[in-house]
């Protein structure tokens, strides 16, 4: 009776705590993590889908309490200084998340956000805290019309690089801007944008629909309705991310995603999220063996309607999961958050377009387009994108991405060309950006076909040209990327998987004797301290725990 009696005692300031702040302790407690960014594209109006997912909480007998991390947009920052913040992004809203979730008496938890590197820093700081989770984003943006067709922001994107070249009349962009206040969500016409929401349907961590429904729908508030609900079933049978994402759970991540064209993106993160696991097998490698053997099933097959649009009326994720079942390239014995094998969800799951949802035997590409390579240019790995499976031309090299923009538009940059960005990486950058303008701007010269570029930054997944990024080592290592020269020649064979220079050993050891490090010579102290902690890119950047 004493032991009983003292354990009421010191329950007691959490009891008056939980009175003060209306929660029912004898209830599951699931607590709403929103995203909300009143400047985002993606990540604005959230408050009312926190709403829905309350509702879906409190439907199921659960207290719920809403509470609020940073988040920034990619979509808004392209290109620009800013950008370089978006992947560190990830370790901070990580941090952030293993604070709350360690602080706070919560059961289960509900992330309410949309950007790729925003959600996975979620999910790491989920499993980090070893909490029941659901996901729900803002959804997929509503298509800008634009010359009758439909477009996505990538659209927008590659207008301002036809008007920085004169070639589009500055009047025409009145239409897109017009269009653009209702635009919130993801991007419609980009894959690579949505990829990170879609993985989360298959590890059952969100509900059906999450990745590809529309923003500003009822189909979207139910979507959150049913996540509030499925967060409380995750809390009641504790299941954690860390149940969920096993070697057979990732591997049949890579395949969907290099299936649908891969995003490097999502890739990088799922070897971040490999890496927090301690998960052996899910590497720039194995990445590399995997793509040799995936064929690209999803399609655009409707040029007149954005991409995602056509993927969810063709029957999305499951739809793509379905064809690789038929073919024998995933594990359908694996279960998902709710303990379902994956071969139990897709029995009664329907292709309902095979022009967009391709079977394997009719790709859209007999191999999937994003490949990973190695050489003396990238003896770590780098990802390459094309559709030629062979490039070779003569290095133009230019110390930044704004060197290389100016570069192009004073039209320095001809056929056979191999464009090289230093410094983009996420030590030498410091924070890795995406890189998109230099490619809209080379699609805009009509020259995407027979320029190359390699970079160790980030490369964009919406490019039809040859490019090559994440190249490891980066810029501020040791390696022969990190001093290539005007006039020197680069070869890129996809089929060999080889990315080379004509280099001599002697000739390389000397250029890196007299290279001159400029490592965060335009940072400030967070991105600064982010890169002296973070990993390469091909081990996904991830914070390095010193000992």
């Amino acid at each position: 009776m004493l032991k009983e009696y003292i354990e009421q005692l010191n329950k007691l300031p959490q009891k008056i705590f939980a009175t003060s702040i209306e929660i029912d302790t004898k209830k599951l407690t699931i607590g709403i993590l929103c995203a909300q960014n009143d400047l985002s594209l993606s990540q604005n109006n959230l408050q009312t889908l926190c709403q829905k997912v309350k509702d879906g909480v409190v439907e199921c007998g659960a207290n719920c309490k809403t509470t609020y991390v940073s988040s920034i947009d990619d979509t808004l920052l392209r290109d620009t200084q800013c950008a370089k913040y978006s992947l560190p992004s990830r370790d901070l809203i990580a941090n952030q998340v293993e604070m709350i979730c360690a602080t706070e008496c919560f059961d289960g938890v509900v992330f309410v956000a949309s950007q790729p590197n925003v959600v996975c820093g979620m999910l790491i700081g989920a499993i980090r805290s070893n909490v029941p989770c659901a996901f729900v984003s803002q959804g997929v943006m509503s298509p800008v019309v634009f010359d009758g067709k439909e477009h996505g922001y990538s659209h927008y994107a590659r207008q301002i690089a036809l008007l920085k070249l004169g070639r589009t009349p500055y009047e025409s962009l009145t239409q897109i801007e017009n269009n653009l206040p209702v635009c919130f969500g993801t991007d419609c016409d980009s894959y690579s944008d949505n990829s990170f929401n879609c993985l989360l349907e298959i590890l059952g961590l969100s509900v059906c629909g999450n990745g590809l429904t529309m923003a500003n729908t009822l189909q979207r508030n139910s979507v959150a309705r049913r996540t509030g609900a499925l967060a409380v079933q995750l809390a009641q049978n504790k299941c954690t991310p860390r149940r969920v994402l096993t070697q057979s759970a990732f591997n049949n991540l890579i395949r969907f995603d290099l299936a649908c064209g891969g995003s490097t993106t999502t890739l990088m993160n799922l070897i971040a999220l490999a890496k927090e696991l301690s998960v052996k097998n899910v590497t720039m490698s194995t990445i590399c063996e995997v793509a040799k053997s995936i064929p690209l099933l999803l399609s655009k097959e409707n040029k007149n309607k954005c991409l995602i649009a056509q993927f969810n009326e063709a029957g999305g994720v499951f739809a793509i999961l379905k064809q690789l079942a038929k073919a024998k390239l995933i594990n359908v014995k694996t279960e998902n958050a709710l303990g379902v094998p994956l071969e139990n969800t897709l029995a009664e799951v329907k292709v309902l377009d095979e022009q967009v949802i391709r079977s394997a035997e009719n790709p859209a590409l007999p191999v999937t387009p994003l490949q990973v390579i190695y050489g003396n240019v990238a003896e770590e790995g780098a990802f390459v994108r094309s559709n030629k499976k062979s490039f070779s031309g003569t290095a133009k090299v230019y110390e930044n991405l704004e060197i290389a923009v100016d570069a192009i538009l004073q039209r320095e940059i001809s056929n056979g060309d191999v464009v090289v960005i230093h410094n983009e990486g996420p030590s030498s950058c410091p924070g890795m950006r995406e890189i998109t303008l230099p490619f809209d701007l080379l699609t805009g010269y009509n020259l995407s076909q027979d320029v190359a570029i390699i970079t160790d930054g980030r490369i964009s997944d919406n490019y039809n040209g040859f490019a090559v990024g994440h190249v490891t080592p980066e810029t501020d290592g040791n390696g022969v990327f990190s001093v290539l020269r005007d006039g020197d020649t680069v070869e890129i064979n996809i089929t060999k998987g080889k990315i080379s220079c004509d280099l001599k050993a002697k000739d390389i050891t000397q250029r890196l004797k007299q290279k001159d490090s400029n490592v965060g010579y335009h940072a400030n102290p967070f991105l600064k301290n982010w890169a002296k902690n973070c990993d390469t890119a091909s081990n996904g950047c991830v914070a390095i725990i010193k000992k």
